[in-house]
């Protein structure tokens, strides 16, 4: 299995790193990620200007733009230049959680919707902040849910979730959209956002906010496009 393995936070995070040692497992990586870190940049691309891409090392290439750009970018020049086809797409390991709304603004989650663009298997995978030995200590039993499951598919990516610490169990589970009170605070400096997160308590059991904050492994299937079947049907007149 070919694996292309990208991220948001730049091709030489500890996040990225630690989850090229989990996939060796099961694939041949390449790691082709932003030379800075790109977070919130969503499935932001560059137009209008080049791109350039740069061998860092064996199997490891920076690209000065955005996550979505790397996964193009890389998916055309490994096929045209070294004749390989990527099996599946993975952006992580993100440091901080990309559940609920978050998922909208993630520079993992783009880069994931971009390889459903190029019709390529696609998983995204995130912890909370600076806590990757919970993902590492447990990727078999995450590689082993989706794959036995056959949960792994071209048309949806898998958005990926670990909890802290001990790792209960792991299921599939539904987006909660929290009710955070979002607001600016004016400074010398000009306007920082901040915001106050919605107590999880409220979530559903079986939505990803609350079973992360409950030991659980989260693993919620997201459409590659904003249509709606069920919203059109009700909108018809």
């Amino acid at each position: 299995m070919k694996i292309l393995l990208t991220n948001d936070d730049g091709f030489d995070a500890p996040g990225i790193q630690m989850l090229k040692e989990q996939l060796d497992k099961v694939g041949e990586v390449f790691i082709v990620a932003p030379t800075h870190c790109m977070s919130a940049k969503s499935v932001s691309l560059t137009i209008g200007k080049p791109l350039h891409i740069k061998e860092e090392a064996k199997n490891v290439y920076s690209v000065d733009g955005f996550p979505a750009d790397c996964v193009a970018l890389a998916i055309e020049y490994f096929k045209v230049e070294k004749g390989i086809e990527f099996d599946l797409v993975v952006s992580g390991c993100n440091n901080g959680l990309n559940h609920s709304y978050d998922a909208i603004y993630s520079g993992t989650i783009g880069a994931c919707l971009e390889a459903l663009t190029y019709r390529k298997k696609a998983i995204a995978v995130s912890c909370k902040y600076n806590d990757f030995d919970t993902v590492k200590n447990n990727f078999d039993l995450m590689w082993d849910f989706i794959t036995k499951n056959n949960l792994i598919s071209n048309e949806y990516l898998l958005n990926i979730n670990f909890p802290r610490g001990e790792v209960k169990s792991i299921q599939l589970a539904k987006e909660y959209y929290r009710k955070d009170d979002n607001y600016f605070t004016k400074t010398e400096e000009g306007y920082y956002a901040y915001r106050n997160m919605d107590d999880l308590s409220n979530a559903p059991k079986d939505s990803d906010c609350y079973l992360v904050e409950h030991g659980v492994i989260s693993v919620v299937p997201l459409s590659k496009s904003y249509f709606s079947e069920n919203l059109l049907s009700k909108l018809k007149i």
